[in-house]
């Protein structure tokens, strides 16, 4: 069997050069026999002459690809899947020097700037270089631009796809040893998840009409749960453009059904192929809560400012327009952003627990003329019903409430074939009209217990300093569902509150009147009989 080649960079950059100088002495012996035995005698020794600039280039190629494979990946095939050069034997070694530090000093010069001028500022310097030039720094720095709002969209999606192809041969390590050593270890059904996410992220993705085609991440990041930004669609031609930005428990090991999401907003319900000159990107570009800390604003605070700059670093056809779709927990983020000035079009809040305490209607929003702003609650959603964070935007004035068709509880906005599903693509669209809730204003007529449980959550939360507010969402979960299912009664909420305080430890926030008190008012308030 033949040995394995172990190919070097520096000889391939070497043996390069030294074809480079000796064409030099060869073209002044091509020069001087064409002027002693004429042009046509010579022919041979131009075809040489071309061979060793080709041969001299793609030699320089193959020694920057070899130099980037060396820290994992496939650096040509990520370039290639993208139509980025791969003739990267143009860009020296002076030159990756230079297009590192120019690019580090224009990260530096925008940090503290607004996100629009530090995109633009990303994007003016992508535009200067030549196609080499972008595909290196693709692949010499691709935890750098993979996540570089304002590069370009292909040199980000090359950037990121080697940094799945990082991660999966790490964690397929990590995988192994973990079996090895601790096989039960809970760590490990959790790590075969991840790895199986990302390895789907390398798999091309077939369209509506049967095509095979890579799957595009402006963002990829396996550190802790993970964060990931994906593009369905041709976000270079589009001139409908929605940003999805999911709630609580998404992470990386669960990423599928964002994406499912993603695909189902992007498939048309008559044809079944993709909606024609529209793009859907799912954002999973912050640290999302657990049931929790998702009582607490911390998480969307921290997540709004990376929503702002994404947005500004998005381009897609001119005259595009943005749609904002947001989730659960998502919209108080969203409503963060925009606040901040982040510009959309169109915002659809949904299974909202409210866009902070001092929004009361689209006014208090600040948005941008013309933006229309719409919700959706379906019946079951208890997080809509907490209001933990605000008035649901469901019952805001200015914000139009849609129809959710057969979607019930938390999780079933997306649900194919369904009202919905529906109007969220006439909002992408624009194409139609969308179909408005027409039921009952009041919150136990499409839920009982609905209205108790709002009560209940403002009271509790009332009591206890706002860093144990965690704790008391994560003991009051089961309590609230069963409130849903119809544990109303004044003796059995009681008790349940009672021993549910007791056992979380938050007991001493609360004497015995006070649970009684709290039941009651909530039970009063939401019109329920007490006996």
């Amino acid at each position: 069997m033949e040995p394995e080649r172990v190919v070097d960079a520096d000889d391939l950059e070497r043996l390069a050069k030294l074809l480079t100088d000796k064409r030099q002495l060869a073209e002044q012996y091509y020069a001087r026999a064409c002027r002693l035995v004429g042009q046509a005698q010579v022919t041979p020794l131009a075809a040489m002459l071309r061979w060793a600039g080709d041969t001299a280039t793609e030699l320089g190629n193959r020694a920057a690809i070899v130099r980037a494979a060396e820290k994992g990946g496939d650096p040509f095939g990520a370039l290639s899947a993208f139509g980025l050069s791969t003739a990267l034997g143009t860009v020296s070694g002076e030159d990756r020097t230079r297009l590192t530090k120019d690019l580090k000093s224009v990260i530096a010069r925008g940090a503290t700037a607004r996100p629009e001028q530090r995109t633009a500022a990303i994007r003016k310097f992508f535009e200067k270089l030549t196609a080499a030039e972008r595909a290196s720094l693709a692949i010499e720095q691709p935890d750098v631009v993979g996540r570089l709002d304002g590069a370009p969209a292909t040199v980000r999606y090359a950037a990121n796809r080697l940094l799945i192809e990082r991660a999966v041969a790490h964690e397929q390590k990590d995988l192994a040893a973990l079996k090895a050593t601790d096989p039960k270890n809970p760590q490990a059904t959790l790590l075969e998840k991840r790895v199986a996410r990302m390895t789907e992220f390398l798999q091309p993705r077939v369209t509506g009409d049967g095509r095979s085609v890579p799957r595009q991440f402006l963002l990829f990041d396996p550190a802790g749960d993970g964060r990931v930004a994906e593009v369905f669609g041709d976000l270079a031609t589009a001139k409908h453009v929605a940003v999805m930005v999911p709630g609580i428990t998404n992470r990386l090991d669960n990423y599928d059904s964002i994406a499912n999401d993603a695909v189902a907003l992007l498939k048309d319900r008559a044809s079944g192929r993709e909606l024609p000159e529209s793009a859907v990107i799912t954002w999973l570009g912050y640290d999302t809560p657990e049931f929790g800390d998702s009582v607490l604003p911390a998480k969307a605070e921290a997540g709004a400012p990376a929503l702002h700059s994404f947005r500004a670093g998005l381009e897609a056809a001119r005259g595009a327009k943005f749609a904002l779709f947001a989730h659960s927990y998502g919209t108080l983020l969203s409503s963060k952003a925009l606040q901040e000035g982040t510009p959309f079009d169109s915002v659809v809040f949904m299974g909202s627990p409210g866009l902070g305490p001092t929004i009361k209607s689209a006014a208090d929003l600040k948005l941008g003329s013309g933006t229309q702003v719409f919700a959706m609650r379906a019946p079951g959603d208890w997080v809509s019903y907490t209001e933990a964070h605000g008035r649901d935007p469901a019952e805001m004035a200015g914000i139009r409430r849609l129809a959710t068709g057969r979607s019930s509880g938390h999780s079933e906005y997306y649900t194919p074939k369904n009202a919905g599903l529906d109007n969220l693509q006439t909002i992408l669209t624009g194409d139609g009209c969308v179909q408005t809730f027409m039921g009952s204003p009041k919150l136990d007529d499409e839920q009982f217990g609905a209205a108790n449980v709002r009560v209940l959550v403002k009271e509790l939360q009332s009591r206890v300093p706002q860093w144990k507010v965690g704790e008391l969402a994560t003991a009051f979960e089961p309590i609230i569902t069963g409130v849903m299912n119809g544990s109303t009664d004044l003796p059995t909420l009681t008790a349940l509150t009672t021993k549910t305080l007791a056992d979380s430890g938050l007991g001493g926030y609360f004497a015995p009147q006070d649970v009684a008190q709290i039941v009651g008012r909530s039970l009063t308030e939401a019109g329920l009989d007490q006996r």
